[in-house]
């Protein structure tokens, strides 16, 4: 009954609802298009508003037709009608107390004059999942020691067998759960079923003869057919898994296609599935635990849950078997996270028991970049523009001499820790301790925009550091240490090099072995930080430096221009600015031979700061010069005899 019948007969002056005997041609119609039965899902539990003869004649129809099954609602609560007697010979013995079949305690039936007449009734009350949908249709109900059928397994009653909690139809069983309901195949969106209108029938009916009636039935012949309600007003619609609005009629039409064809679904029972989830689940945690990465691992996840989804779909469209999805697919997800914590809580542990080993032998920068690229720690090097670092403690020799090894190693120890913090902490790497010698470098292995800078920074900061562990040595009684530091810029071969059993990370090239050489240069200029002009220009918008000398180091013939490290730009007193634009000045006239005129701005130099030994050193050059003049080839480049 859709709307357009609504309408068809609204327009013939039959307003809803109809008068019954309209239904009179629509159960001949298809009585006589040979129909195994008819199945009304409309309760007729009011007398006709027409009078009792309108009952009567439908009462007629049905009886005449012999194969009518009808509706009964079987309510949950009290207050309708408790009789059993008058639908007694529709139920069947209640033999399965195991069933949990929801159990009624009244119900709403036809009218008397129908249900006498009728061959069955049927429950038609069905409870939707709790989101809503309508998913599942129990099979009986129970009420007063009798199960009766729901609606679409009335006609089929006899065909049915119930043993302990098992339900057979046809000697098949048929998968139900502990409530005794069956789990719908639905044939989708699309309804599969014909359909006609109630006007089409009708017609149909009036002309026996015609060739509307022969194609009509043709297509109800040996079918059982279903009068229901799919018009939007008339309130019978209801949403399921395959559509938001299906009627009422479509869900037992369902359930009894289902039945016929045995293409209900077939649901895994529970311990089925935790079996199954245990089987998968082992299989699935020893892949994370033994597979210690995490992308990789999700990965894994990835491809179970996909395969799970891939053998639900196929097992449900090819033989109605429900294994369940989401379940699952949150089961793999809860074992991922159990696995996952596990590994971490146990070879994550191993692997940062192994880093901080490892970190005390090496930069922590270094050993992330052989976490993440294991295949750096083989042997072999790349060509890398970085800053190098040397730092030497002066008259630590003689020192070490006066007093017993166990003080000198515990003072070396201090020493030490106190210079690594500042050169990891600037991001520097640690390349080896030799006896009081400090050589360090930046960017490598990780690339470092400001290398230079960082370097400087930290060579700074290791010489104020001095001061903190020079306090100590006093309060020991000791004499107080200084040192000497060299830095430079350039390119170098870094890398694993050593043997195939032993090697280090670590750098070589002929810019390692200037930086080294700077350091010793401290020596003959009384300084504390000497860096290369390549340094410099690499750092000078963030650190302040007065240019020393040009010098040719031994063992290199090519020179090189130093600078002395005075410290951070912003940081600088204007005594000493002052100091180093003079004393630039006095070099410049040194080198264009004035000897003289740089004499007398390095005494000004000396004025400003008394113990300047770079000015000192130039005065006493400029005074041999004056005595002993330069040949004219002389290119102000002072040769280094000694390392």
């Amino acid at each position: 009954m859709d709307q357009k019948s609504l309408t068809a007969l609204s327009e013939q002056g039959i307003r809803w609802p109809w008068p019954r005997q309209m239904y009179a041609p629509v159960i001949e119609a298809c009585a006589k298009g040979g129909a195994r039965g008819i199945i009304f899902d409309i309760i007729f539990s009011e007398p006709s508003s027409y009078g009792t003869e309108d009952d009567l004649e439908f009462a007629r129809c049905i009886k005449e037709a012999q194969h009518i099954f009808l509706p009964i609602a079987m309510s949950s609560n009290e207050g309708y009608k408790t009789d059993i007697l008058p639908i007694k010979r529709f139920g069947i013995k209640d033999d399965v107390p195991t069933l949990g079949f929801r159990e009624a305690k009244s119900y709403v039936p036809p009218i008397d004059e129908l249900v006498a007449r009728a061959k069955g009734l049927g429950d038609v009350m069905i409870s939707p999942d709790e989101d809503g949908i309508y998913r599942k249709i129990p099979l009986f109900t129970r009420y007063q020691g009798y199960l009766f059928p729901s609606l679409a397994v009335s006609p089929f009653t006899n065909r049915f067998a119930l043993k302990g909690e098992n339900v057979l139809f046809d000697g098949k069983h048929v998968f139900v759960n502990k409530r005794g309901e069956l789990l719908l195949y639905y044939y989708g969106k699309e309804f599969r079923f014909p359909r006609f209108n109630v006007v089409e029938i009708i017609f149909a009916s009036q002309n026996p003869a015609s060739s509307v009636f022969d194609s009509v039935a043709k297509r109800i012949r040996d079918r059982f057919i279903i009068i229901g309600l799919t018009a939007p007003g008339l309130l019978d619609l209801k949403p399921t898994s395959v559509t938001s609005r299906s009627p009422g009629a479509y869900i037992h039409g369902t359930l009894l296609a289902n039945l016929l064809h045995g293409q209900h679904i077939k649901r895994v029972n529970d311990i089925g599935k935790f079996i199954l989830i245990f089987i998968v689940g082992i299989f699935l945690g020893l892949f994370i635990v033994t597979i210690v990465s995490f992308w990789r691992n999700s990965f894994i996840v990835l491809l179970f849950m996909m395969g799970w989804a891939t053998v639900s779909f196929c097992l449900f469209h090819r033989y109605q078997y429900w294994t369940g999805f989401l379940f699952h697919e949150l089961s793999f997800l809860i074992i991922f996270g159990l696995a996952a914590t596990y590994s971490y809580s146990t070879e994550g542990k191993k692997r940062r028991m192994i880093r901080k080993l490892f970190s005390q032998y090496m930069s922590e920068i270094l050993v992330k970049e052989l976490e993440s690229n294991p295949e750096k720690a083989e042997l072999g090097g790349e060509r890398r523009f970085i800053t190098i670092f040397f730092s030497d403690l002066a008259n630590f020799t003689s020192l070490s001499e006066q007093f017993e090894p166990e003080r000198i190693v515990s003072l070396l120890n201090d020493y030490f820790t106190e210079m690594s913090h500042i050169i990891l902490d600037t991001k520097g790497i640690i390349d080896k301790y030799q006896g009081d010698s400090i050589m360090a470098f930046w960017g490598a292995p990780v690339p470092l925009q400001d290398h230079a800078v960082m370097a400087c920074l930290a060579a700074l900061a290791c010489q104020r550091s001095m001061e903190k562990i020079n306090n100590k040595l006093r309060n020991d009684s000791l004499p107080p240490l200084s040192m000497r530091i060299g830095v430079h810029s350039g390119e170098a071969i870094v890398g694993n090099m050593g043997s195939t059993k032993r090697f280090d990370y670590t750098i070589i090239g002929d810019n390692v072995n200037l930086a080294s050489r700077l350091e010793g240069v401290n020596k003959q200029f009384g300084t504390e930080i000497i860096i290369s002009e390549t340094t410099y220009q690499l750092a000078k918008e963030r650190i302040a430096a007065r240019e020393l000398d040009l010098i040719a180091v031994t063992g290199k013939e090519k020179p090189v221009r130093i600078f002395e490290l005075l410290g951070e730009k912003d940081k600088v007193t204007k005594e000493d600015k002052r100091m180093k634009a003079l004393f630039e000045d006095g070099l410049k006239l040194y080198r264009m031979k004035e000897f003289a005129k740089a004499q007398e701005i390095f005494g000004k130099v000396m004025e400003i700061s008394p113990n300047d030994r770079p000015s000192q050193i130039f005065i006493e050059r400029c005074k041999n010069l004056i005595d002993a003049p330069p040949p004219a080839n002389w290119d102000g480049v002072f040769r280094m005899k000694e390392k």
